[in-house]
């Protein structure tokens, strides 16, 4: 197994380093990047390893913003101080989060987490990484900007809803355009590893869901960023695929 350390601390990375060799020797350490700069250097020049553990704070940013700027495909097991950033690493390829100190038991688990999950998408003939980048998906959006055209990421989209007709694409800092496509249309054109249909009007990004509550009826309630003003549902036939999208 190939692994990159992403880890400020010399001493943390030194720790995680001898721990992984305690668990099996044969896990190849390829680096230890000490900030999102020289990952970002790193990740654009090597293949991706197999696993990665991340500390979140690092020299210069968070290692968020690596994942932000690269379509990094490796699984991710988070290692941490802090326990409030849980809900962001487990929108980014995370399959653990892992509290400093780290216990030995856990990070065996972890590791052990990571090859089953290997071992059960190896059965069905898949693999943790694709071996190309993932192509077909829709990258970007060209939008009407007052009297001037713009060109929108679809990484900077937060979620779309239709209302009386019309297509609205909803940036992560709460602009708002209208667009040609159908909701229906955006489902094929859209990965849907990181969107999901909601409901009948909403389609939303992964990375857009600020907190999930248990409502009435069946149903969950939404608080998204940027938070609507209206309240948002995952209607009752569409949460069991919802939680299986979740979870997956």
């Amino acid at each position: 197994m190939k692994v990159v350390i992403i880890e400020d601390e010399f001493f943390s990375a030194e720790k995680l380093s001898n721990q992984l060799q305690r668990i099996d020797d044969s896990i190849e350490i390829l680096a230890i990047l000490p900030s999102v700069e020289s990952c970002l250097d790193w990740f654009r020049n090597n293949p991706e390893p197999d696993l990665i553990f991340s500390d979140i704070q690092l020299e210069d940013q968070e290692s968020f913003e690596l994942f932000r700027q690269l379509p990094i495909e490796a699984p991710i097991i988070y290692t941490t101080a802090f326990d409030q950033y849980a809900l962001h690493a487990f929108k980014q390829n995370s399959i653990d989060y892992l509290l400093k100190p780290i216990d030995l038991d856990e990070l065996r688990s972890a590791i052990k987490k990571y090859e089953n999950l290997e071992y059960r998408l190896l059965k069905k003939g898949l693999k943790l990484q694709p071996e190309k980048p993932k192509e077909g998906f829709k990258e970007r959006f060209l939008v009407k900007k007052g009297s001037q055209l713009a060109v929108i990421r679809t990484s900077d989209v937060a979620y779309f809803k239709s209302d009386q007709k019309l297509s609205f694409l909803i940036t992560f800092d709460n602009q708002r355009y209208v667009i040609e496509q159908t909701l229906d249309q955006l489902m094929d054109q859209l990965d849907s590893r990181k969107f999901n249909r909601i409901s009948r009007n909403r389609l939303i990004s992964l990375e857009a869901i600020h907190k999930i509550h248990n409502h009435f009826n069946g149903r969950l309630k939404l608080e998204l960023n940027p938070p609507e003003e209206e309240e948002v549902y995952v209607s009752r036939d569409r949460v069991p695929q919802f939680k299986e999208w979740l979870d997956s």
